[in-house]
């Protein structure tokens, strides 16, 4: 490893944000120190947790602290752990980029100047820069870090100004010690301007946001023994924080804002949580469980690898795990919290404990209790559950393309965008307000919302005052054919297959019509085959003159879309059936030139307008735009 020192610059929207931070979010001085302790409680998790397959990796004694060391006179404050550290690379990775999903984001919300105030921090939150918010107060920082395992350490000093200096330097033992240079010693006279180098301000910013840490959170006091002529002055170590884990509490002897502290500890989200889940569990398995359900997505780095639930295991307060894949399914990744037990073995592997017969009991009881109270938020809390749902609705959703035994359960409480309404309806509101004849719960696929509404696949559905649900998360296109029914209701893709919207004298009319055109069907499909299994008089348009629909044992175009992105391959598309309205005049027009001598070539150019005209309606690609603006300009010239 090189000794020299290396001068690098932060990437361009790094700088810009530190200016930011600095000169607009200044007003919120605490949080510096609140994610300064979160972080270095996160590397003693990791090193505690590492330790337990690396022996050699455990701290000296088995002590693990977080130490605050002011400096009046300096101007100066020192915040150290013993905990995992870091190298000189991860330093880089870690401290040289910001947010490396959200900065640009972060930054376009800022400019764009809709944030009040008071939205700035939890902002900050949102987007995982806490490490940064050092510079909202400090003029300097210096960062040594030695990682576990290695001999030497790196000093990392940046001055907040778009730059920063990086060298191997020496430190005792692995850990992270970050030292802040304040901007200035605050004046009395400013009142809202705490003191960062002094006792008071120190413990009450300890005892606000970081009381429950698990570690002793220490500083340097002083204080006086004796009285009178004997008294002196002598400095102790005194422990700022209650260390009495939050979850360990009666839920009664906890304060909202306790719960929502921890939330933000654990998550690093400054956003308050919709809900907290806190129960104890006795009986065959004792365990505690602190669940919390977020309202909002917070900006945070793509996750890598298949998705996870990453809850954090603890057996008798010891982590075991800090992201624990088996205590949920994938599609509720999105909850933080932890799970506490008193009767999990500890020796033994985590390949075992996967696969342990009450992890598997536990993970029962959490999904169920996380479903109930989602149920229960909307019933009573609808404006609060489309939040939400908006947030987190695609990933819950894939519950029912999973179908772990809760896919009932999560079909209920599901929203899903209608073509009668404008906010989002679950299946019963909709069962409930199906027409007397109505039999099947109808659905149409697609990307967008909006594309859907004007679908030509709705006209004779809305004609008939029957509603569509109009499905665009990716995820629909694979649950909804799980799901199959729902409260005895078939679910239909109102563009797969044959629908039941006629008498059955309409439907033995056209029948007739079909039987008696056959042959000009048949010419329609000769210049369409590449793209076209079937030609046929349509029951569900009223206005349009043509519309595409799949066959009903085949692959939707959303699913084939899908499967193509997903297998990075260029997968042929199975041709679909493309059906006629014989009462549009664009396709009587086509009936006339079937029947004309010389008119052939105009008649396969009105089939290739009409498919395209059907692709377009759907919000589909043309397999050739230019001849289709050729065939368009040429019939307007015409016409």
């Amino acid at each position: 490893m090189s000794t020299e020192t290396s001068t690098m610059e932060f990437q361009a929207e790094v700088q810009e944000l530190l200016q930011i931070m600095i000169h607009s979010l200044y007003s919120h001085k605490e949080i510096f120190l609140r994610e300064l302790i979160s972080n270095a409680s996160d590397a003693l998790d990791k090193r505690r947790f590492e330790a337990v397959t690396r022996p050699e990796w455990q701290a000296e004694e088995e002590k693990y602290w977080i130490r605050l060391d002011p400096d009046p006179e300096q101007q100066s404050l020192t915040v150290s752990d013993n905990g995992i550290g870091m190298s000189r690379d991860e330093v880089v990775q870690n401290i040289g980029t910001i947010a490396r999903s959200g900065t640009r984001k972060f930054l376009e919300e800022l400019r764009s100047g809709d944030k009040a105030a008071t939205d700035l921090p939890q902002m900050i939150g949102q987007f995982g820069v806490g490490f940064y918010s050092c510079f909202m107060v400090a003029d300097e920082v210096e960062l040594l870090t030695r990682k576990v395992g290695e001999s030497k350490a790196t000093l990392w000093q940046s001055e907040g100004d778009g730059r920063y200096r990086i060298e191997e330097a020496e430190r005792d033992q692995p850990g992270t010690t970050i030292r802040l240079h304040f901007k200035e010693k605050p004046e009395p006279s400013e009142g809202e301007t705490p003191d960062f180098t002094e006792e008071w301000t120190l413990r009450n910013v300890v005892r606000r946001y970081s009381d429950f840490v698990e570690y002793p959170i220490e500083m340097e006091v002083e204080k006086t023994e004796g009285e009178g002529e004997e008294a002196k002055a002598v400095k102790e170590i005194a422990v700022l924080n209650s260390r009495k884990p939050l979850w360990t509490r009666d839920r009664s002897d906890i304060s909202e804002e306790e719960y929502q502290e921890f939330y933000r500890h654990l998550s690093h989200d400054w956003q308050e949580p919709m809900e907290a889940i806190h129960f104890r569990a006795e009986g065959t398995h004792d365990y505690t469980a602190l669940l919390y359900l977020p309202k909002q997505k917070a900006m945070m780095p793509p996750e890598g690898g298949e998705p996870r639930s990453r809850l954090q295991l603890f057996v008798k307060r010891i982590l075991i795990d800090p992201e624990f894949s088996e205590l949920l399914p994938p599609w509720l990744r999105f909850i933080r919290g932890l799970v506490d037990s008193e009767d999990l073995p500890l020796n033994i592997s985590r390949e075992t404990l996967q696969h342990n017969r009450q992890v598997g009991q536990i993970r029962k009881r959490l999904v169920n209790k996380v479903l109930d109270a989602l149920a229960k938020r909307l019933q009573n809390d609808r404006e609060t559950y489309l939040v939400f749902w908006s947030a987190f609705g695609p990933m819950v959703k894939e519950g029912i393309y999973h179908d772990d035994g809760w896919k009932e359960k999560v079909a209920a409480l599901s929203l899903f965008q209608s073509s009668a309404e404008s906010e989002p309806v679950t299946l019963a509101e909709y069962i409930e307000r199906m027409p007397e004849q109505q039999k099947e719960i109808y659905y149409l696929l697609g990307e967008d919302s909006k594309t859907l509404a004007s679908s030509p696949h709705l006209e004779a559905f809305q004609a008939k005052g029957m509603e569509v649900l109009l499905l665009t998360d990716p995820v629909d296109a694979f649950a909804i054919d799980r799901l199959h029914e729902f409260e005895g209701k078939p679910l239909k893709s109102a563009e797969a297959g044959e629908v039941e919207l006629e008498s059955e004298e309409e439907k033995e009319e056209r029948e007739k019509e079909q039987e008696a055109r056959k042959d000009l069907l048949k010419a329609v499909e000769e210049p369409l085959q590449d793209w076209v299994g079937e030609v046929r008089l349509s029951n569900r348009l009223q206005d349009s003159p043509a519309v595409l629909v799949a066959d009903s044992a085949g692959m939707n175009r959303l699913q084939e879309k899908l499967i193509r992105e997903i297998s990075q391959q260029d997968l042929p598309a199975s041709k679909r059936i493309l059906e006629l309205n014989p009462k549009h005049p664009v396709v009587q027009r086509l009936f006339d030139l079937h029947g004309s001598p010389g008119d052939h070539d105009r008649f396969e150019e009105y089939c290739q307008l009409l498919y395209g005209q059907a692709l377009l309606a759907e919000g589909s690609s043309l397999p050739d735009p230019a001849k289709f603006s050729k065939l368009l300009s040429r019939l307007l010239v015409e016409q």
